[in-house]
């Protein structure tokens, strides 16, 4: 397998330095300001056959539009402009291009945006689109200057020597800034050893695909539980991979459920429960599948791996040993695969044959449901994703829910994203007379890469900081005399850092007084996690459904200098305030409840919102 090469750019052409030129002098200074004319509002950006994917703080996306203006349409003005130097206009002179079709960019602009991780699309509003992150950008185009990007042409092949070099790399900045790298007693070096052993019983070749070591460094940090870990690399991305199964795959009650990516129906309608692929059991699939999913808790890797199953090729290889130790054999892959189905009772089974697609299925947002009254008295709020729409959301919901007499909060497949959701909610759910509470505590790795406000982006700061008022700092000190952490850290961490909810004083704020359900499944993670785990405290909440993924990392990178192979990982560790870890272990729920096979598909039954209805009316009856 040949990976993706971004080609090399040609020198500017003297017409275009002119229109360049033309466009930044013919505006006056404050339009200028107000107008930035040399600025982007993306923190990286790499190209992907021909497309972008860009990073916005800690997460990677697909772009869809800028201020309402379609990307395909942006790159189609910088190709008819600057033929053959797409990549570089759309990295370098973004505000410029939009100026040509009649668009000029404020500091802050709205991006509509595809999370590669989730394939949700979101509204972010308000980015900042600044001088400096475009410097960053076209500084990051520049070989010369030693900083690693993705943006650096990234080598096919490495030499044993160099391979080495990387490695001790990695060692070195998980060691600098690895929250979790004595999490679980496992000895780097000896991983490393043991993943190239397994590959290469003679030791290392002169020469080695950059896309393999990738896949060896992917595997040994998987080892460690940290959920927000991964390894990228152009030519590194086997989920990505098509052909994929024309199927998405949902864990129920009757077993795993092979659903239509529009969610029309089953696989088969009949037969909703998936067995076997090609002969081989499910279950056996998804545990060969577990070495390239980190060893956090037990329902984040099942989740996970039936996401996974989508790319044939993860799958397939290990049935079919492609010809090539390097490589897939594309045309087997392709192939028409049979699956044996059952009906819900297992009582009868099918078998059928599909054919794999070269469109990658989507789970997107689902429950696939808005906020709305559920009986006239119970108010139903749904957030798909932590993000400002959900703060938007939380508060436009809640002035129509003040007289309801029960509160359902559904928080299924929200992979995570920032906490100001949470916070939103809590001031509406701590009484009047309580007192603050503890959420979270936490502490980071000591590195020189962090600054002392680390955390503060997770609302989040030392104990003993001067930023609390009297009720914060007496809610932290009792919550500390009971907090024993089930993890002893290592030396090297910060002191530690608390989150502390109540009463945030918004004007349109409230005391609801209702029961509360949280409706939870193994899709929630990250910010979900929290949102769970700070708001189950609360003697109202109750929480329903499945055990959430689990894992709070205040996940960051580096990239290696030479493959330019990008690595994440958690520089926090994160704590319950009842001593449990987030990562490996999950927020359990008060009454465990998993989704019939219907309930993957548009109108079908959803037993654990029912469920929840009950609940709630037991509780006024009561």
């Amino acid at each position: 397998m040949t990976p993706f090469r971004i080609p090399h750019f040609r020198t500017h052409h003297f017409l275009s330095l002119l229109l360049l030129f033309s466009a930044l002098f013919l505006c006056s200074p404050l339009e200028a300001q107000k107008y930035p004319q040399k600025a982007s509002p993306f923190d990286e950006i790499r190209w992907k056959d021909g497309q972008p994917e860009v990073r916005v703080d800690d997460t990677w996306y697909s772009p869809i539009s800028i201020d309402g203006i379609e990307v395909s349409e942006i790159i189609a003005t910088c190709e008819k402009r600057w033929p053959g130097q797409v990549e570089k206009r759309f990295t370098e002179d973004l505000m410029e291009a939009l100026s040509l079709m009649n668009h000029r960019c404020g500091d802050t602009v709205t991006l509509r945006l595809r999370s590669l991780d989730t394939g949700k699309t979101e509204l972010l509003k308000g980015v900042s689109n600044t001088r400096d992150k475009r410097q960053r950008l076209r500084d990051a185009r520049n070989p010369g200057s030693g900083r690693p990007s993705p943006l650096r042409r990234t080598p096919d092949w490495l030499t044993r020597d160099q391979v080495k070099t990387e490695v001790e790399f990695f060692k070195a900045a998980l060691r600098d800034q690895f929250a979790y790298l004595h999490l679980k007693g496992i000895d780097l070096d000896q991983a490393i050893v043991e993943e190239i052993r397994s590959r290469f019983s003679t030791g290392l070749p002169e020469k080695l695909p950059t896309f393999e070591l990738a896949a060896i460094l992917h595997q040994v940090l998987m080892r460690f539980g940290d959920g927000h870990a991964r390894v990228s690399a152009e030519g590194y991305r086997p989920d990505r991979m098509a052909p994929y199964t024309p199927f998405l795959l949902g864990e129920s009650e009757a077993g795993i459920v092979a659903f239509q990516p529009n969610r029309s129906g089953y696989l088969h309608r009949s037969y909703p429960i998936l067995l076997e692929i090609d002969g081989t059991p499910i279950e056996d699939i998804i545990d060969r599948l577990m070495p390239l999913i980190a060893d956090g808790s037990r329902q984040l890797k099942r989740n996970r791996s039936l996401r996974l199953i989508r790319s044939v090729s993860l799958w397939r290889t290990f049935e079919e040993k492609p010809q090539s130790q390097r490589g897939y054999d594309f045309e087997a892959l392709k192939r028409p695969f049979e699956v044996k189905l059952s009906s819900p009772n297992g009582r009868r089974t099918k078998s059928i044959r599909v054919t794999p697609t070269d469109q990658r299925p989507i789970y997107g947002e689902w429950p696939a449901r808005e906020s709305r009254l559920l009986n006239q008295d119970v108010g139903y709020l749904r957030i798909p994703q932590m993000d400002a729409d959900a703060v938007r959301e939380i508060r436009d919901s809640m002035d129509r829910f003040r007289k309801t007499k029960g509160l359902i909060v559904d928080v299924r497949s929200n992979g995570g994203g920032s906490r100001e959701a949470l916070i939103a909610l809590a001031g509406y759910l701590g009484a009047d007379d309580s007192d603050p509470w503890v959420g979270n505590f936490a502490a980071y790795r000591k590195s020189a890469k962090f600054d002392d406000d680390h955390l503060v982006k997770r609302f989040m700061y030392p104990v003993e900081s001067s930023h609390w008022d009297k009720q914060q700092r007496e809610a932290i000190d009792r919550s500390l005399k009971s907090f024993k952490p089930d993890w002893k850290l290592p030396k090297g961490f910060s002191s530690w850092h608390a989150l502390v909810l109540g009463k945030t004083g918004h004007k349109d704020e409230y005391t609801y007084k209702a029961s509360v359900v949280i409706l939870s499944d193994a899709g929630c993670f990250s910010a979900t996690d929290i949102f769970l785990g700070a708001l189950e405290i609360l003697p109202q909440v109750t929480l329903m459904g499945s055990a959430s993924s689990g894992g709070s990392a205040r996940s960051q990178g580096f990239t290696l200098p030479i493959s330019m192979i990008e690595v994440r990982c958690a520089s926090m560790a994160s704590f319950r305030p009842n001593g449990k870890l987030y990562d490996g272990i999950g927020v359990e729920v008060d009454e465990e409840t998993l989704p019939t096979p219907e309930y993957f598909t548009h109108g079908g039954e959803d037993p654990v919102l029912e469920r929840a209805i009950k609940h709630l009316k037991k509780q006024v009856r009561d």
